[in-house]
């Protein structure tokens, strides 16, 4: 198997490791760490560095994967109406700019579809953001380094894929029973829950000075987790805890702590010789490289769903099938032509023989009368039927842009749904706004587009007092003017 280079980029430092799979574990050749001093050497100066680093460890790679740690990426909870898988991206990236509080444009962002329950009308998917400028720090650094970037992933992804690929989890799909994992670095902690194989929610926090502060990091840490996730992914239940790291750390970690996580059985794994094999470069513990080698696990065999911050999932370009109705269209003109001086000539031999084909003719001439006035009726329709062609994605993107962007007003949900009679859909949102007046204005601006907006009373939001006022909008979308002009002269 090729060997994989995979580079964990966090702010005080860069940890390199290179290695291929082997069964169920990965094989580390080599790793090497540059520190960066809280951030502070600037791209170039970095690349330099992490060129040296690499040289020294013998590592030769042409290219490498990135891996930012959880706690410098956002993670978001999606909720949309159940499309299909390439309808999905321009829906999430139109989510994202109402649910981000910065400008869409400067953010990469990738997501990951979670599950669908049976019969549900919804889908959600797990949003992941992250800054711009960290991409173009990271690509400044990559090319002095003489390495191509082939992604950017999280640790989150990265330790889930180490999990499932040595076969620690199971697939089964419970939206209400999840695993939880919990990873014990040398410098953080990292709370997984999942769903079988899917990333249902994550959380990073600090980690600890000394070995005896590992049960207080540990027990914060899954309070905090657990509270995060009861408010992001709902009503859920956590049969199994593994807990990761080096026996004298993880050992520290007690039983008794899954009381905060309905009394789940409790794994404890050093992920050394469990996850992967090989050396480490001094001042690494296993932990550490975790996530590095589920990223080299999963980019040679997917196991676990994973966003790349480069390589985002997009919609697949629309078919243009004008050139194709032309083509058809000529062909099927060409089609009559020839038919048409086949049945001439063989007309005009006819009557040279026999004029009593006259009558033959005649009724002839009658059925193809009625065949083309039904080829008429028939083409009317399809006319009809490609002209009622609407997008739902393209009202969507309509209605985004007359809202605009601003940090003024937050809105955390949508459904959609088809309406009957003179309107295409109705679209209901639910939020939170900085006073009455934003609503009022969102409200204007919308009925101002042509837009029907119910008028639903202002309540106030006790629950953020940087947004203390709740904003609930039910916008019906009328059926476009041509259309409607066409059923009523139809009625």
């Amino acid at each position: 198997m090729a060997e994989t280079l995979v580079i964990e980029w966090d702010r005080d430092r860069l940890i390199a490791v290179a290695g291929s799979t082997s069964g169920s574990s990965v094989q580390i050749r080599a790793s090497v760490t540059v520190d960066r001093e809280d951030g502070a050497f600037t791209a170039n100066e970095l690349g330099e560095m992490l060129k040296t680093a690499l040289s020294s460890a013998d590592i030769s790679a042409t290219e490498a994967i990135v891996v930012f740690p959880r706690h410098q990426v956002t993670f978001n909870r999606v909720e949309l109406p159940n499309l299909s898988d390439d309808e999905i991206p321009d829906m999430v990236r139109m989510q994202a700019a109402t649910r981000l509080t910065v400008p869409v444009d400067s953010v990469e962002l990738d997501f990951v579809p979670l599950p669908v329950a049976p019969g549900s009308e919804t889908r959600e998917v797990l949003l992941v953001t992250l800054p711009q400028k960290h991409v173009d720090d990271v690509r400044k650094a990559m090319a002095v380094a003489g390495l191509e970037l082939s992604g950017i992933r999280v640790s989150s992804f990265g330790i889930a894929a180490a999990v499932v690929h040595a076969g620690l989890l199971s697939k089964k799909v419970d939206n209400q029973a999840v695993e939880a994992v919990i990873s014990l670095g040398s410098d953080s902690i990292e709370m997984i829950f999942m769903t079988g194989h899917s990333v249902a929610f994550s959380h990073g926090g600090a980690s600890w000075s000394s070995l005896e502060g590992v049960e207080q990091a540990a027990r914060a840490e899954v309070s905090r987790a657990r509270l995060a996730a009861a408010e992001d992914i709902g009503k859920y239940a956590v049969h199994r805890l593994t807990v990761i790291g080096s026996p004298d750390v993880s050992v520290r970690v007690p039983d008794s702590i899954t009381k905060r996580l309905n009394d789940a059985e409790i794994v404890r794994i050093d992920p050394e010789g469990t996850f992967f094999n090989g050396n480490l470069a001094e001042g690494l513990v296993p932990s550490d490289v975790l996530a590095a080698a589920g990223a080299i696990a999963n980019s040679q065999k997917v196991s676990v769903d994973s966003v790349d911050l480069v390589n985002p999932r997009q919609s697949p370009e629309k078919k243009d099938y004008r050139r194709l109705k032309t083509i058809l269209i000529a062909g099927f003109a060409t089609l009559l032509l020839a038919g048409g001086w086949k049945w001439r000539t063989d007309k005009v031999t006819a009557l040279t023989r026999e004029a009593t084909a006259l009558a033959g003719e005649a009724e002839d001439m009658k059925g193809a009368y009625k065949l083309g006035k039904n080829d008429l009726l028939l083409d009317e329709r399809l006319t009809e039927w490609t002209d009622r062609d609407i997008s739902w994605l393209d009202e969507l993107k309509k209605i985004q842009e007359i809202m605009g962007s601003t940090e003024r007003v937050f809105i955390r949900k949508f459904k959609f749904s088809l309406r009957k009679g003179d309107y295409v859909a109705s679209l209901d949102a639910e939020g939170y706004a900085k006073s009455p007046r934003d609503v009022e204005d969102l409200m204007r601006v919308l009925t101002d587009a042509g837009y029907e907006v119910a008028p639903n009373p202002i309540q106030p939001n006790p629950r953020d007092p940087s947004y203390p006022t709740e904003l609930i909008l039910e916008v019906s979308i009328p059926t476009p003017k041509k259309e409607l002009a066409k059923k009523q002269k139809k009625a």
